[in-house]
C-alpha cells in the first residue's frame, strides 16, 4: 500500500463553495451598484387649496310696478353684483316670472334685450368681474307699450305690476 495516494473531496468541495460564495457576493455588489444608477428615491409634500368663491348681489327686489295713470311708461329694477371671490367670474341674469309676461311689456338690461324662454328671460354674459371687484350697478328696465294697455281700458287708468324672481348665475372664468 505504499504507492497509493489517498484522495479526499472535502477540501476541494470547500474551495469550490468558497469560490462560488465570493462570486455571488461580487455579482450582488455589482448588481446593486447598477440598480442604484437607475433608481431614484425622492420625498416631497404638496398641498392644494380651493379658491374662495363669494359673489354678493345687492338691490334684488321681487316686483316692479308701472302706473300709466301717473304718466309712467317704464319701471326699473336696479342691482349691483360684487365679486369677493379669489377668481374671475362671468355672470348671467335670469328673470323668472310667476306667469307669462303680459303682452305689451318688454324687458331690457342696459338697453339689451334678453333671450325669452317661456316665463323666463335670460341675459347671458352680463359682465366679467375680476377677483375682489365690484361691478357697476346694472338697471333692468320693464317698459309698457301704453297703446296695448289702453286699447281695451276705455279711459281707465292702467297700472301693471310685474312679479318675478331674479337669479344671478355665476361661472368661474380663470
Amino acid at each position: 500500500m505504499h504507492g497509493k495516494k489517498k484522495t479526499s473531496t472535502g477540501p476541494l468541495l470547500l474551495r469550490i463553495a468558497l469560490i462560488l460564495l465570493c462570486m455571488v457576493a461580487f455579482s450582488t455588489s455589482m448588481l446593486a451598484g447598477l440598480y442604484a444608477r437607475y433608481t431614484a428615491k425622492g420625498r416631497g409634500d404638496d398641498t392644494a387649496r380651493v379658491a374662495k368663491f363669494d359673489v354678493n348681489v345687492e338691490g334684488f327686489s321681487e316686483d316692479v310696478t308701472v302706473d300709466a295713470s301717473q304718466g309712467e311708461t317704464s319701471g326699473t329694477y336696479t342691482f349691483t353684483v360684487e365679486n369677493d371671490s379669489e377668481v374671475a367670474i362671468t355672470y348671467d341674469l335670469v328673470i323668472t316670472f310667476e306667469k307669462a309676461l303680459p303682452a305689451g311689456v318688454s324687458v331690457s338690461l342696459q338697453g339689451e334685450t334678453g333671450i325669452p324662454d317661456g316665463n323666463t328671460v335670460t341675459f347671458f354674459d352680463v359682465a366679467n368681474l375680476a377677483p375682489a371687484s365690484a361691478d357697476s350697478t346694472r338697471t333692468l328696465t320693464f317698459t309698457l307699450n301704453l297703446n296695448t294697455f289702453t286699447e281695451n281700458a276705455s279711459g281707465l287708468s292702467v297700472t301693471e305690476t310685474v312679479n318675478f324672481t331674479a337669479t344671478i348665475r355665476c361661472t368661474q372664468i380663470d
